[in-house]
């Protein structure tokens, strides 16, 4: 463990020790496995944002199932589709009593409420699952062509390599405070939590009022001193309306480019725009986005590191520099397929017949681009394959 003694998560007054938060996950993880949760197990999470919510999912991890994270706020039916969709064994809630924890009932799954008092218990460390870079560790919310969700499968190693580049590409660094503002079910979350988490910042945890007002979300990122951020549309546009002030020491912003209305200009910080899918650990491409840049330009970045796109034609060979084709996905980044859906995983996950990588997979984006000069990628108005 690095410093045991490094404060990893702030919540209002609340302040968590790594070594704390580590102690909270264990015991979590006695009470998984007590409940018969074995390695690549499904486990649904659905608790607020906060400490128990990343405690849970950690604990997850570390037996070696796989974190289905759920936000309480989602419609029930929606709630009941991912539970049955994912088959999940065990759901961590609240209380008892929370309209979903009946749903998991009726469909088989055993519940689990945490318990803030254990955050002190002491219990042994569990023992490390082998082979555990290749085991699915979250379950990401992928959207289908029938507007149906299902899961992505992300495995510790697509972590890991997103954690990488957050810290070489991005900057992230102990002693950078990172906002946590996603709901704990979307991918953005992720983005949030596991890279600082792995880098040794510390997670500052926004409340739900104040992302709800322009003005205080400002307010309370120069009160926090928060460094970085994954912003969404909302949050950019509060960025966007008035400039922050001097003490304020935000450095980072980054956003997914399909979502930004506009973006913010502040010299002080620099924004870096993201692409890709929740398949291949939501980010594939990246650039830093230039002074007066609008969004929903045909530029979307390079490939992040550990990351190739390949432009291939209806025969999947490569097309020339500039020439319009398919996007395909390939490297360390790529998931590992859609959770219980072999027919659907077999569609969009083939072997990489350009990597190295015997066991590597390439995902089928649907999308149309080419690649451009200096190694960008491009895409085209004519964007849909399927």
């Amino acid at each position: 463990m690095s410093n045991p003694d490094q404060i990893v998560v702030v919540h209002g007054s609340g302040a968590t020790t790594r070594a704390e938060l580590e102690r909270y996950a264990d015991s979590i993880a006695a009470r998984f496995r007590r409940a018969g949760v074995g390695r690549d197990n499904t486990v649904a999470v659905c608790l607020p944002r906060g400490l128990d919510q990343i405690a849970a999912c950690l604990a997850v991890m570390k037996v070696g199932a796989a974190c289905l994270p759920l936000s309480p706020q989602d419609p029930t039916e929606m709630l009941r589709f991912r539970l049955a969709d994912c088959g999940v064994v065990l759901l961590v809630v609240q209380n008892e009593r929370d309209p979903i924890a009946a749903v998991a009932t009726v469909a088989g799954a055993a519940i689990l409420r945490v318990a803030p008092e254990l955050h002190g218990e002491p219990v042994a460390p569990p023992p490390a699952a082998p082979g555990s870079a290749r085991r699915v560790a979250w379950i990401a919310p992928a959207p289908t062509l029938g507007g149906a969700t299902c899961g992505a499968e992300i495995t510790h190693a697509n972590l890991m390599l997103l954690s990488d580049w957050m810290q070489s590409g991005c900057g992230i660094r102990p002693g950078d405070r990172i906002c946590h503002m996603a709901e704990p079910g979307t991918s953005a979350a992720m983005l949030e939590v596991w890279p600082c988490l792995a880098a040794g910042a510390t997670l500052v945890i926004m409340d739900d009022g104040i992302a709800a007002d322009a003005a205080e979300m400002r307010r309370w990122l120069e009160t926090e001193a928060v460094t970085g951020m994954v912003a969404g549309e909302d949050a950019l546009d509060a960025l966007a309306q008035a400039p922050l002030r001097k003490r304020a020491r935000l450095r980072l912003v980054m956003t997914d480019m399909d979502r930004a209305r506009r973006y913010p200009v502040d010299p002080r910080f620099r924004i870096v725009a993201t692409y890709g899918h929740e398949e291949c650990a939501l980010v594939s491409t990246a650039h830093v986005v230039a002074r007066n840049q609008r969004p929903g330009g045909p530029h979307i970045g390079k490939p992040v590191f550990g990351t190739t796109i390949h432009i291939l034609d209806e025969e999947g060979r490569q097309v020339r520099r500039g020439e319009e084709g398919e996007m395909w996905i390939s490297g360390a980044g790529v998931g590992r397929g859609y959770r219980n859906r072999p027919h659907l995983t077999a569609e969009r996950f083939v072997p990489d017949p350009f990597g190295k990588d015997p066991a590597g997979m390439m995902f089928r984006t649907g999308r149309r681009a080419r690649a451009l000069l200096g190694g960008g990628i491009g895409r085209c108005n004519r964007a849909e394959v399927f």
